[in-house]
């Protein structure tokens, strides 16, 4: 584990830096400060651009992600991408649900407080299970999973802008605070690295295959 954290260390040293940045942000304005500062800031042309960038986050774009990936490019790719999701997503609705069910989002937290938000024309908000950020989540355990298969250091560092963009599209949105997605980033990003540390020391060699290169090789069979 240690030694992929070395070999990406351009990535990882990024993002420990913003994340350590965003924490002390946190802790010097507080969680309300923190948001109104966020979401002071808008226009419409980011209102646009972050209501469109935060669907990289869901579930769905992963998915399509793991099984493009799976037909052309590489099955371990793949699966460590939809293993990642599908473990994320389970500790992330565990946290949710049974570890901090009273979180709630921004939406509901300043109406509580009598502080009106800027809300945005068209977003559906949610009121409940603010922590820890699933979007965030996500984002995170893709482009750090998808940076991990490559050598490209500029594109390691794209992948990570990506999620960064994408986790902040979340508190943009306010659906939810700096905190939540603080904690997504770091629950996928962890995820994804034990993930893929475990599928490769499995030494298969069709895992290294994409799913077109075995059909085509089952069809050459007489």
């Amino acid at each position: 584990m240690w030694i992929l954290i070395v070999k990406n260390k351009h990535l990882f040293t990024a993002y420990l830096l913003i994340w350590i940045s965003t924490l002390i942000f946190i802790l010097t304005e507080g969680k309300i400060s923190s948001h109104l500062s966020v979401n002071e800031f808008h226009n419409h042309f980011f209102d646009s651009f972050f209501k469109i960038i935060t669907n990289l986050g869901d579930g769905i774009f992963m998915v399509l992600s793991g099984c493009i990936l799976i037909l052309f490019f590489s099955i371990r790719y793949g699966f460590i991408i939809l293993s990642s999701f599908l473990c994320s997503s389970l500790f992330v609705q565990i946290m949710k649900r049974l570890i901090f069910p009273g979180f709630d989002r921004p939406i509901l937290f300043f109406k509580k407080l009598g502080v009106a938000i800027y809300e945005i024309q068209g977003v559906d908000y949610y009121s409940h299970f603010s922590f820890p950020s699933g979007h965030s989540t996500t984002a995170f355990a893709l482009f750090v999973g998808l940076s991990l298969f490559i050598r490209n250091i500029p594109l390691k560092l794209i992948f990570l802008l990506l999620a960064c963009i994408t986790a902040f599209s979340r508190v943009y949105l306010s659906q939810h605070f700096l905190e939540d997605i603080l904690a997504g980033s770091a629950l996928g990003t962890i995820t994804v690295l034990y993930i893929y540390y475990i599928f490769n020391r499995w030494n298969k060699n069709w895992l290294d295959k994409n799913a077109l290169q075995l059909i085509g090789k089952k069809n050459d069979l007489p």
